[in-house]
């Protein structure tokens, strides 16, 4: 029984190894976070940034918003160490606010450049966007540019169905929908997390078990060739 449950282990053991070892490197994913009303209404946008350890330090961040989503005010939360450049395209047709006036204009990108050595390597940090109106949509995908002290940009653009994993997913909220937790990216770590702590749960309960019968068999050891003896009356006849 020993030897199965050794098994065991090295199977789950080496299973869970190859499962994390396959983990893309992109596995720290650019994910957006939202804290707000519904359409119509104000949001904050925060996108968290990771720079791997095995990246050069990320020195510029710059996220889109789409072509068929106008949102006339966008203000970025200043960033200890950053410069804030907010780009702008033309509407047409024009737009109106709710007081009739005209709107010629709508945020198309904002974009954050280090003005230091920007984010290191193992950390990460955030960019807060306050956005009004918000879209009248139930999410928002915001395709985010991450740029390396290098020269190299990866492009958080790829759009993510439940239940995909792709390797670098836009970052999406849920409009009206306020969260404390990424709506975008990590199902593949997620599964692996999950499978691999079930499966140590399952060697600890089997070990338990072994621990327990070995435990009995040594408190009562057999006497080999003994048998039963019947108990003896001691009454008199």
């Amino acid at each position: 029984m020993l030897k199965t449950l050794v098994r065991i282990v090295g199977i789950f053991l080496l299973s869970g190894a190859a499962a994390l070892l396959g983990i893309p490197s992109a596995a720290a994913h650019v994910n957006a976070y939202f804290d707000g009303g519904g359409p119509g209404e104000t949001g904050l946008i925060t996108l968290r940034v990771p720079a791997e350890s095995d990246n050069p330090p990320t020195v510029k961040v710059e996220v889109r918003i789409p072509d068929d989503v106008q949102i006339r005010t966008v203000r970025p939360q200043p960033v200890a160490g950053w410069n804030i450049d907010i780009k702008k395209k033309k509407t047409d047709p024009p737009i109106y606010r709710d007081d009739g006036t005209r709107v010629d204009e709508v945020v198309s990108s904002v974009t954050w450049t280090a003005t230091g050595p920007g984010i290191m390597p193992g950390q990460f940090d955030d960019f807060v966007l306050e956005a009004n109106p918000l879209p009248d949509v139930q999410s928002l995908s915001l395709p985010t540019y991450q740029t390396f002290a290098d020269g190299k940009t990866d492009a958080w653009t790829e759009p993510a169905p439940e239940g995909s994993d792709p390797e670098f997913p836009v970052p999406t909220v849920t409009i009206g929908a306020s969260s404390n937790t990424a709506t975008s990216g990590g199902s593949g770590m997620t599964s692996v997390i999950a499978w691999t702590a079930l499966g140590f749960a399952v060697i600890a309960v089997a070990l338990g078990i072994f621990s327990i019968d070995r435990a009995r068999r040594s408190a009562h050891p057999a006497v080999p060739g003994a048998e039963a003896t019947p108990e003896r009356s001691t009454a008199t006849e």
